[in-house]
């Protein structure tokens, strides 16, 4: 693990970022790399993915750039981690290759970008931009043919909300924004038993496993019903 970031002192700093990769040699190359940019700092590079979340429990941080294939804690793991207490910091992924379950599961933690190692350094860097500007980026083609399949999946997913009950619009609302169930139903005037009833038909009926996947599908449940 390294905190020391070099840039140019002249340069205020309007980008942060940490690196985590399980090999020092790309972890140094990469500070390289970003920090030619002005106002671009790394905060700090992680070898695990431990130690990142560590780090990022305590500073700020606009960007997270994660390998996929690390030891101990996988780069997915990570970010369902860090995506369970830190849902505003962007997040791409930089690996050798990823097959299609693990482009579907990063869509559903939220991931920014994706950018595959074979490519050039500069398209790191247009998709760190691009992301920091509040843009996806997913520029390889067989990326973008995988994630446009994946999508119109979620979107047969999400036409689920329609079949949730007035009462499950509620307890989802609550669930989503990390309210534990013993509290929803305090709110709500129900057990938790019955709160852990209705997120089960929640679940099923949107196609989900995880308070995440939840927390992403939560802006298109009906606003005038929490």
């Amino acid at each position: 693990m390294d905190t020391g970031g070099r840039h140019a002192a002249d340069a205020a700093i309007v980008l942060r970022t940490i690196v985590v990769d399980d090999h020092r040699i790309v972890l140094d190359g990469l500070r390289r790399l970003i920090e030619t940019v002005p106002g671009w700092e790394v905060v700090a590079t992680c070898e695990r993915a431990a130690d990142a979340l560590q780090i990022l429990s305590g500073c700020t941080v606009d960007i997270v750039v994660a390998d996929l294939r690390m030891p101990q804690m996988d780069g997915l793991e990570f970010i369902r981690r860090l995506r369970s207490h830190r849902q505003g910091i962007a997040i791409v992924i930089l690996t050798a290759d990823i097959g299609d379950d693990q482009i579907a599961e990063a869509m559903k933690l939220g991931v920014n970008g994706i950018v595959l190692k074979e490519q050039a350094p500069d398209t790191l860097l247009d998709c760190i931009g691009a992301v920091a500007a509040g843009k996806t980026y997913f520029q390889d083609q067989a990326l973008k043919s995988a994630i446009e399949r994946i999508r119109s999946e979620e979107a047969e997913r999400t036409r689920g909300v329609d079949l949730l009950t007035q009462r499950e619009i509620e307890v989802s609302r609550l669930a989503a924004s990390g309210i534990r169930s013993k509290e929803i139903g305090a709110r709500l005037g129900i057990s938790p038993g019955t709160v852990k009833l209705h997120l089960h038909s929640i679940y099923s009926k949107l196609g989900i496993s995880t308070r995440v996947e939840l927390a992403n599908l939560a802006s298109r449940l009906p606003r005038n019903s929490a």
